[in-house]
């Protein structure tokens, strides 16, 4: 009982080391990469690219560099307001007039990072009205859920609105939806200009679009190509109003989805996966620029506003793991434990193994140590070969464990 409840304490300390060492390692010696900050200059045809070094520095693909006022003038779509007060604006870019109102109306931000997928995901939404005739949007006094049907439950006393539920439930049912729901995506907010409710995914990988109107439900199916299936779908509130939402698919491919008509307009690019990247969307009134930032590269496509591709710029740098702070680190631990992980926002046990082998030779001079630790103690090689072996398979971490509760403690 003994001996089990010491071999119990050297697996938790092992467990605790493999999180703890590797952890005080990287904040002694880790140097953090900035990736660059990529953006098309429609001035010049050309990607500038910001870097935060030692200073600010600011170039782009032909190796030219620029002061930040020469900078900001080929980004007249990002520094509208600057140049409008330098009055250094052009009149026309590529024969399409600079109009600051269409300027605003056609610019859109968008950034999706993959803990914002990975993250909890909540089981009741709001379901605002569509067209209330008021400026503001309020919180409806019920919220919703789509399981055997849809249900609303009021907020103050929890009992479900029977009437409303019928109601939305057999429109749903009408139009074809089957229940349950998979997925449901908007922006449950009041900060947004207006309400254009939620895009939904139903059991048979339909795509609904439900919202209220006037106290009534609107529900439109959308039509989707066979086998077409999402990873996610992030709804958008752009001033152009042109578009629903961005949609990831499974296949790594790059939607949207149309307002008014319900077409899903594809972005001719591969390789997109929000569980592992990090996606930047800028729109302008000339061009989208969709950015993918990853491990140890950044890649920039160029569209105009038919999504036809009209450039793309790609960089890489070396990763973590092949720096020699990241050699280093795989040769000391076999295994790197975590509770957080940068792609997900859930606290979990994360299990990085070594990328290479060389902590097995470290593993197998600290074996050594400890054999000649047990000959200089006197003690039996018999009873202490688990101690070995655990060296041999968990490297530091086992060595510092063994030592930490040897078996003479216990004697």
């Amino acid at each position: 009982m003994v001996k089990l409840s010491r071999y119990i304490l050297v697996l938790i300390a092992i467990t605790g080391l493999a999180i703890v060492l590797p952890k005080l390692y990287w904040m002694a010696f880790a140097q953090p990469v900035k990736s660059p900050f990529v953006q098309y200059s429609a001035v010049d045809n050309d990607f500038l690219i910001l870097r935060n070094e030692e200073k600010t520095v600011f170039t782009n693909t032909k190796g030219e560099t620029f002061t930040r006022e020469e900078y900001e003038a080929r980004l007249p779509f990002v520094y509208t307001r600057q140049l409008l007060m330098n009055r250094t604006l052009p009149d026309s870019i590529n024969g399409v007039e600079m109009d600051p109102h269409q300027i605003s109306k056609y610019r859109s931000i968008f950034r999706l990072k993959p803990e914002d997928i990975r993250a909890p995901q909540p089981s009741l939404f709001p379901l605002f009205e569509s067209q209330s005739g008021r400026v503001n949007l309020e919180m409806p006094e019920d919220f919703f859920r789509i399981t055997w049907r849809m249900e609303f439950i009021d907020a103050e006393t929890n009992q479900i609105n029977e009437e409303k539920s019928r109601m939305f439930s057999a429109v749903l049912y009408k139009r074809g939806f089957q229940f349950p729901a998979t997925s449901i995506s908007g922006i449950p907010t009041t900060l947004k200009s207006c309400d254009e409710g939620y895009l939904v995914i139903d059991s048979a990988n339909q795509l609904f679009h439900i919202k209220m109107v006037e106290g009534k439900p609107f529900v439109r199916r959308v039509d989707l190509p066979e086998g077409l299936k999402f990873k996610t779908i992030q709804c958008t509130d752009n001033s152009d109003k042109l578009y629903y939402a961005y949609l990831f698919s499974e296949d790594k491919h790059l939607y949207m989805l149309t307002q008014y008509d319900y077409l899903l307009e594809h972005f001719p690019v591969d390789d997109i996966d929000p569980e592992k990247h990090e996606i930047r969307i800028y729109g302008d009134l000339l061009n989208f620029n969709v950015s993918v930032l990853g491990e140890g590269f950044v890649r920039s496509h160029i569209f105009d506003r038919d999504l036809n591709p009209v450039d793309e710029y790609s960089e890489i740098w070396p990763v973590q793991s092949q720096r020699k702070e990241g050699k280093i680190a795989a040769a000391l631990f076999p295994v790197q434990l975590s509770m957080t992980n940068p792609n997900s926002g859930f606290i979990n046990f994360y299990f990085q193994p070594s990328p290479a082998f060389y902590w097995l030779a470290v593993s197998l001079l600290l074996a050594i140590v400890q054999f000649i630790l047990i000959r200089k103690r006197k003690q039996k090689l018999r009873s202490q070969l688990p101690d070995l072996l655990i060296i041999c398979l968990t490297g530091i971490f086992g060595f510092l464990a063994v030592n930490f509760f040897p078996n003479k403690f216990f004697s």
